[in-house]
């Protein structure tokens, strides 16, 4: 059996073997030589580029990217066809794959989302957030501001049940410190505004998410729009708690059935993430889900627990949004 692809790439990833570093120099010099060549192949054939690129669903742009390549330094035609398929997916047009965890940068994103602003965002994001909201407002994008502190969470009702009064493609928007967080149909889109960014991460799914706050504001959205209270805390730089609750009233009996596996389910997948779990039920009839993430490498991997991503604080807070009677759902 002969040397393959997948040989080295488990040599790399395994990470049981000292890889020597004129070695390493070598092979990045290599790839970067292929990489280079292998994009222009792709961008000399425009309807190659357009129709069927060479690497599956632009990801190389997101290598580029994430490598440090500025705007100038990507295949301009390539990515300008990523963007206009993100324009495409937001505008429910037929699209050539649906975007996910894709980057593209604020400039691109925000004039799909916010068009003729993107200037002045940059002008006041960081110092007037007052001025943004006031510029959203009086424009004709249909955004609706979301209050991250407020228990009424009514506009995500009238959104998903297409109220006659939602205009069609609402989205909400939130903005905290340097982010600026959407949420439109299910999905998450987050820009990056610090003076280290200038990138918007496009319904973000599968990536790990490292900046606590990210991990605060995505589940803060997510319990709205499932109509379950939140609470958290940022512990410290590398340790947030996370809080949901439901009244008890509105959770099926059936599932304290000790045949049932929902609950168990729950904590099994609780268990995949955090370091501690606390379910209680409080002297007002409330259901507590309580739970404690570290962001810290090696304590992941000493407790084998996982990453949290996009997806998974969303699948967990769908599970939990399960536990309601599906007869009389209870939105807060």
């Amino acid at each position: 059996m002969g040397f393959s692809e997948e040989d080295l790439v488990n040599y790399f990833s395994k990470g049981k073997y000292y890889v020597p570093k004129e070695a390493m120099k070598k092979l990045n010099q290599l790839l970067f030589k292929e990489l280079g060549e292998y994009c222009q192949v792709c961008e000399e054939d425009r309807m190659i580029c357009v129709l069927s690129p060479m690497c599956p669903k632009r990801i190389l742009l997101k290598v580029r990217i994430q490598s440090g390549a500025s705007k100038d330094d990507l295949p301009k035609f390539c990515y300008s066809q990523a963007v206009n398929n993100i324009k495409r997916y937001m505008k429910k047009l037929t699209t050539l794959y649906q975007p996910v965890d894709e980057l593209v940068y604020n400039k691109d994103f925000i004039d799909i989302m916010f068009p003729k602003l993107y200037d002045k965002f940059v002008t006041y994001f960081n110092n007037d957030i007052d001025r943004i909201h006031y510029l959203i407002e009086n424009s004709k994008v249909p955004a609706e501001r979301f209050d991250i502190t407020s228990l009424d969470n009514q506009i995500f009702r009238k959104i998903i049940n297409q109220n006659k009064l939602i205009r069609e493609g609402t989205f909400i928007y939130y903005i905290s410190g340097n982010l600026l967080l959407i949420w439109y149909e299910d999905a998450i889109f987050i820009s990056n505004f610090s003076e280290y960014s200038n990138l918007t991460i496009c319904n973000a799914k599968n990536d790990v998410i490292d900046n606590l706050k990210i991990i605060e504001l995505v589940f803060k959205i997510y319990c709205a729009q499932y109509g379950i209270i939140s609470s958290s805390i940022l512990d410290s730089k590398n340790q947030i708690y996370l809080e949901m609750k439901i009244p008890m009233m509105s959770i099926s009996q059936d599932l304290f059935d000790e045949k049932s596996s929902n609950i168990p389910d729950i904590i099994q997948f609780m268990q995949e993430y955090f370091s501690k779990i606390h379910i209680s039920q409080d002297s007002d009839n409330i259901m507590k889900f309580s739970v404690i993430y570290q962001n810290v490498e090696h304590f992941l991997k000493r407790n084998k627990l996982k990453h949290l991503t996009y997806k998974s604080i969303h699948s967990m807070i769908k599970k939990i949004d399960g536990l309601k009677n599906k007869k009389k759902k209870e939105y807060i």
